[in-house]
């Protein structure tokens, strides 16, 4: 599907593909040919640099021996030092021309790149935000994605589906797609978040002290010792760390709740290790359902095998986990789990609350799910078509595959959303809080920064008013300033006495700077990310 795409939009573009391949080779040419002069220029100087330390060496060596050499070692010395003057300015010349050939060829270079790129600038200007999601849906038609996340899709997961916007405390957006599958909303959300994590801080202090020793005669002599004493502080320091996630809503088993996570048993099934684990988590489970002194109602249902892969035991409605879990939904949800050689194993958490699921994927982690248009533009026509190709495959395995826990479940491609309720609020193309928040990420938290701060921002939004599909959106950032502080601690040292040893560490304190940005919806899926201006851009301080 990716090589048909690419196919359609190069004869779109009209792009000289022959003309592209040719530059590109001569430009791979010229590249080689760099690298090699590069090579010789830095052998040369090499060269260069020994025959004049070697004449330098020589030189000081006679000086440094004033009249305590003879003749002929002096005479050694004088036509070392004048060889490896000659032959240090005979290298000089092969030098600077090796210098002035490199230069030449990067110039060439980065002018054949120049014209590929206007070579390509039809094509280039082709893509757009939704292309990617769009090879999906092609696919997998029971899968739509909306052009981005509207207020109207964030306030059907709230209000129909129990959203709770205090997850988004202290965290921000940095890119949102969501969707419906079947008519139930979806949303893969990017966010960072900051935690208080800890660093130790080391400090030294040196100190001498005289003790006295007799010597072979028995006369006291003074010894001097000498020592560094070290000492270490542990203090806070902000982390930031971005996460992945898959939030789906679905009427389905409403009053269910549960979490689990990876098993660990992809590849170790038939394994020992991987057998003797399942027996232990078997023999848990076992005993966790005929304990009566709790308030757990778990009850193991008869495949096993299920239970001890999937092991969700804090399910709080063992009714509507067998309705949800049909034996058809544990074979399918088995399968996936055991499956690393097309998909990616088990390697997700996954926890539903009541109306609300959340999906969290290793493989989506360390993916991208950022459709940014700007990382297929290339000069290379072959380039180009390889990554392109290579990141949509990737996308859409990782997509799917990350919705593959919800698809393996029959009841939840059964429950369709009351598309009546909402398909008046949908209309509205208001871009969500999570979609201003991506906005002002993709345009980075340095325009918004307090002057002050030293870490990255979380970035808030609020919308302050709204006229004529045009929203004013006041950003916060929040982040934090750093302090220079000393700490004294006492060391005990090999003199006997305890000293203080200082240091420096750095205490973190929190900043804001409050901007306002423009943003305006429109229907044009390239324009995404295209869509802000700064109006006040440094408002308020806090």
């Amino acid at each position: 599907m990716t090589r048909k795409k690419f196919k359609e939009l190069a004869a779109a573009s009209g792009v000289d593909v022959a003309a592209n391949r040719k530059l590109a080779s001569e430009v791979c040419r010229l590249e080689e040919e760099a690298g090699d002069v590069k090579g010789s220029k830095r052998a040369l100087g090499c060269l260069m640099t020994i025959a004049f330390a070697a004449a330098a060496v020589a030189l000081l060596w006679l000086f440094l021996s004033g009249q305590g050499v003879d003749a002929k070692t002096e005479q050694r010395c004088v036509a070392c030092t004048f060889i490896g003057l000659a032959a240090g300015c005979l290298i000089i010349p092969f030098y600077r021309s090796a210098g002035r050939r490199l230069a030449n060829l990067r110039e060439q270079i980065r002018s054949g790149q120049q014209r590929g790129w206007e070579q390509m600038s039809s094509l280039n200007s082709l893509y757009t935000w939704d292309m990617t999601v769009k090879l999906i849906e092609e696919t997998v038609p029971r899968l739509e994605f909306d052009p981005y996340f509207t207020a109207g899709r964030l306030a059907q997961l709230r209000r129909q589906f129990g959203w709770d916007d205090s997850f988004n405390d202290g965290k921000s957006m940095l890119f949102a797609q969501s969707g419906v599958i079947n008519g139930n909303p979806f949303v893969f959300g990017q966010y960072l978040e900051m935690e208080w994590g800890s660093k130790t801080y080391e400090g030294t202090r040196d100190i001498s002290w005289t003790t006295y020793e007799e010597d072979e005669d028995g006369k006291r002599r003074p010894v001097r010792h000498h020592e560094t004493l070290h000492a270490y502080v542990t203090k806070p320091i902000p982390e930031y760390t971005e996460q992945k996630m898959l939030v789906y809503g679905n009427d389905a088993a409403p009053n269910l709740s549960f979490s689990r996570e990876p098993s660990g048993l992809t590849g170790r099934d038939n394994a020992l290790g991987g057998r003797i684990k399942k027996m232990w988590r078997l023999k848990e489970l076992k005993e966790f359902s005929r304990n009566l002194d709790d308030d757990s109602n778990f009850t193991l249902m008869a495949n096993h095998e299920f239970e001890t892969w999937f092991h969700a035991k804090d399910r709080d409605d063992e009714v509507e986990f067998r309705l949800l879990f049909t034996p058809v939904a544990q074979t399918q949800m088995l399968a996936l789990m055991k499956d690393d050689k097309t998909g990616y194993g088990d390697d997700f958490a996954f926890v539903k609350r009541c109306k609300i699921n959340i999906l969290l994927s290793q493989h989506l982690n360390a993916g991208e799910i950022d459709t940014d248009p700007s990382r297929f533009r290339n000069w290379n026509f072959d380039d180009a078509e390889s990554t392109f190709q290579s990141f949509n495959e990737r996308y859409f395995k990782d997509v799917y595959f990350a919705l593959a826990p919800l698809l393996a479940i029959p009841l939840y491609q059964q429950t369709r959303t009351h598309d009546e309720i909402w398909k008046d609020v949908l209309k509205h193309r208001e871009a969500s809080s999570w979609e201003h928040e991506a906005i002002a990420n993709y345009h980075g938290y340095q325009e918004f920064m307090h002057p002050k701060c030293i870490t990255r921002c979380i970035l808030k939004t609020k919308t302050l008013r709204r006229e004529d599909g045009e929203s004013v959106v006041a950003v916060t950032a929040q982040g934090y300033r750093g302090e220079d502080r000393v700490t004294y601690k006492e060391v005990w040292g090999g003199d006997g006495e305890f000293h203080d040893v200082p240091v420096e560490w750095t205490e973190y304190l929190p900043v804001s700077r409050t901007s306002n940005m423009c943003v305006r919806e429109g229907s044009d899926p390239s324009n995404r990310r295209s869509i802000l201006s700064f109006l006040e851009k440094t408002k308020r301080y806090g």
